[in-house]
């Protein structure tokens, strides 16, 4: 004999849905978009984020101080040195031949001479607003969608059990 009982349907299955929409729902509020916007030597401040883009000559006086010939460095300003340089902290550079390799020597003194587009890492107001709204979209459908799955099941299934025929 088989003995039918009522069982909870798919409560772990329930449990990563919630993780799912508490993710999304996470990844919406922390996003941000960026954009670079050119910097004046004169004005950079400490801790800016940057990417400095290389003249020819600026990679190859840089090539003995940072082992490469750089087309490019994104990086943490360190200390701006007056109007001459910055000491910068490298995240990652690109060589001249497109190589993209992160950076694992220590900060890199920059003189303002060796850079042809000094830029500067800006939140931008705009394309992060228009994110957020697509996000908390999709998000409302993703909750709105799941609280109607959950509300249509009856919450209980019928499965064969000891003690009652089959």
């Amino acid at each position: 004999m088989t003995r039918l009982r009522a069982r909870s349907p798919g409560c772990r299955f329930r449990s990563s849905r919630a993780q799912l929409v508490a993710a999304v729902g996470a990844a919406t509020m922390l996003a941000g978009c960026y954009s670079y916007r050119p910097l004046a030597p004169t004005a950079v401040p400490a801790r800016a984020e940057i990417r400095l883009v290389f003249t020819a000559e600026g990679a190859t006086a840089l090539r003995d101080a940072a082992g490469f010939e750089l087309r490019q460095l994104d990086g943490r300003v360190v200390r701006p040195l007056g109007d001459s340089a910055a000491l910068v902290m490298p995240d990652a550079i690109v060589t001249v031949d497109g190589d993209e390799l992160p950076w694992r020597r220590g900060e890199l003194l920059v003189p303002w001479r060796t850079v042809d587009r000094p830029q500067q890492r800006v939140m931008d107001k705009r394309r992060t607003r228009g994110f957020v709204a697509v996000m908390g979209a999709a998000f409302t459908g993703v909750v709105y969608f799941a609280l109607k799955s959950i509300a249509s099941g009856s919450g209980t299934t019928l499965q064969a059990g000891a003690g009652v025929p089959e």
